[in-house]
């Protein structure tokens, strides 16, 4: 019951549809009923009263037609309404998912993989459409009816009523033990279609590693296992399904199986009238259709019970604490004051404190894996801090809306992302409101618009699916050019130009320079060299931070900077060598 009262509370916006839609069916349920009473009335005056003639068979066939064309009329019309607000209510469910996982900590989203939430986005709220638009419906007339004509049938003969019930509780029987089942191998199920989902997703992926290192046969050896796991698994339960769905599929529509022959032996003793025998029949085969009806929605209310509890793990999924107090930062001036962070349970910054000043650039670094990417994220709230805090102009990030400290940063991250519309709308992404005179000139300093207007279609080129018809470079620049459209106070570059040419990367350079006049800039690098005119440096080291000075400051006193110097100038004499007489 959970599930459903679930359901319904995503729907309550939609409610009257539903409940009308109800209304509907239950009256289009009776009208199916309704000929086989016309037919008992038929036959009885043939039989007892001899009184029927052409005009009133004549009438009583129109009636008929008249009963199953409102069956009909009724039924579309409730099933037209009951899909308009399932259809509105998975609409309302995506969109209230998707401003969830806004909301959750991005290290629980990755934990959970991209192909779990593919399942709960696509999968799992389209299962609530079989409950909204055809088993409440649907069901509770279908429910309603039969124990109607029940009541009737006990008050004819309560002996017909239970032969017929006896051929009910057969089929129930197989219902019942295929829904025990279920239930035992429904978490096997579904833990392999998980698995299935995101091995596919990680197949299709990273099909450009796969086959530049050669791995096709050990990556389409995995993919194929959980596929064939998913199919061995389905088939072993769908073929112990079969025999109970043949069971009751053939015996809960013949409700006289056990009711022609004994009624028939009533009858001959004459305990029996042959009309009351006739209207039992009738009403018994009435009700095949219902019963077979409603069976078939047994099964998926198990599974809709599960889905809607996977569901429910990401609704109920705790948030990161946003309390917005609505003040106004005195400036723009990024704190961390003794903040701690860890990833399940293990510490990956610990008590690190440092004042990134308005209009000066600071700038982290450190050997791979220190936490300077971690810090960055901290300040765009992606996660929760485990303690401490962080504070932009004397205000906790705690206590400001999302939308509020968005505002404030723009964040160019290492790992790009352009999604599939024109170039024009990847870089308005910075600033949706922006005209498109002011994405040119976001454009143009980012080093943009040159490559941008070779292109076929210029700023209208459709950038493909994740950016896939432009390089690494130029995936980078234009996020650049978000960023500079975007004109937020505080700007995080985390390695920007990482993948940048040497050709433009003093042009970017040049351009972040004009960017962040007057602005907080925060510069995550490994490469020393583009951060040695920065205001303040921030040496990390395994989520600590050692110590922090100007370039010239951290040589002096730190070994592990010097370290790190050393290493980065080596760097940048790199090259092969190619032996004497060797073709190049």
């Amino acid at each position: 019951m959970d599930g459903f009262k679930k359901v319904l509370f995503y729907a309550r916006e939609h409610r009257r549809k539903i409940y009308f839609a109800l209304l509907l069916i239950l009256g289009s349920v009776i009208a199916g009923i309704c000929p086989y009473f016309i037919v008992y009335d038929i036959i009885l005056r043939f039989v007892e009263t001899h009184t029927a003639t052409t005009k009133y068979v004549l009438f009583m066939s129109g009636a008929v037609v008249a009963c199953l064309l409102l069956q009909s009329f009724l039924h579309y019309k409730g099933l037209a309404l009951s899909h308009e607000a399932a259809y509105d209510t998975l609409m309302g469910m995506r969109i209230q998912f998707a401003d969830k996982l806004t909301k959750l900590s991005l290290g629980d989203i990755q934990a959970n993989g991209t192909g779990s939430y593919k399942k709960n986005f696509v999968d799992d709220i389209e299962s609530v459409e079989l409950l909204l638009a055809h088993m409440l419906p649907e069901g509770i007339p279908y429910v309603l009816t039969p124990v109607a004509m029940y009541l009737i049938f006990f008050i004819l003969d309560w002996r017909l009523a239970l032969l017929s019930i006896a051929a009910m509780a057969v089929g129930l029987v197989a219902v019942i033990i295929m829904a025990k089942s279920e239930t035992k191998k429904m978490e096997r199920y579904y833990s392999a279609a998980r698995k299935m989902n995101a091995t596919i997703i990680e197949y299709i992926s990273g099909m450009e590693v796969i086959k530049i290192f050669n791995r096709t046969t050990s990556s389409y050896e995995n993919y194929v296992s959980s596929v064939e796991d998913y199919k061995k698994y389905t088939l072993v339960w769908f073929r112990e399904s079969w025999t109970y769905m043949a069971i009751y599929g053939a015996v809960l529509p013949c409700t006289i199986l056990f009711l022609l022959p004994v009624g028939t032996i009533f009858y001959l003793d004459g305990t029996l009238t042959l009309y009351t025998f006739v209207f039992a029949l009738l009403l018994s085969m009435s009700l095949g259709q219902p019963f077979i009806r409603l069976v078939e929605f047994f099964p998926t209310i198990p599974i809709l019970k599960h889905k809607i509890g996977q569901l429910e793990k990401t609704f109920t999924g705790e948030e990161l604490t946003f309390i917005d107090q609505g003040i106004v930062p005195e400036n723009y001036d990024v704190e961390f004051q003794d903040v701690t962070f860890a990833y399940d349970q293990k510490e990956v910054i610990e008590q690190v404190s440092f004042c990134a000043k308005e209009n000066n650039v600071t700038a982290i670094v450190g050997a791979s894996g220190s936490g300077k990417s971690t810090l960055a994220k901290l300040l765009v709230h992606f996660w929760d801090v485990k303690a401490g805090r962080i504070t932009i102009g004397g205000v906790n990030i705690n206590d400001m809306s999302f939308e509020r400290l968005m505002n404030l940063i723009s964040y160019v991250s290492q790992d790009t992302f352009l999604f599939k519309d024109s170039l024009r709308e990847n870089i308005r992404v910075g600033r949706p409101g922006a005209s498109d005179d002011e994405v040119m000139t976001a454009a143009k300093l980012a080093m943009c618009h040159e490559f941008i207007m070779k292109m076929e279609k210029g700023y209208d080129t459709n950038a493909g699916e994740a950016g896939d018809k432009l390089s690494g470079g130029e995936k980078q620049r234009l996020t650049i050019a978000r960023a500079i459209l975007k004109n937020a106070p505080i700007i995080i570059l985390d390695e920007a130009t990482a993948f940048t040419d040497p050709e433009n990367e003093d042009k970017i350079q040049a351009a972040l320079n004009q960017l962040i006049i007057g602005k907080t800039v925060i510069v995550i690098a490994h490469r020393l060299s583009t951060i040695v005119e920065a205001d303040t440096i921030l040496l990390m080291d395994k989520g600590r931070l050692l110590m922090q000075g100007t370039h010239t400051e951290l040589l002096e006193r730190s070994g592990k900077y010097q370290s790190l110097w050393d290493s980065h100038r080596q760097t940048l004499d790199w090259g092969i060598q190619v032996k004497e007489g060797q073709n190049a």
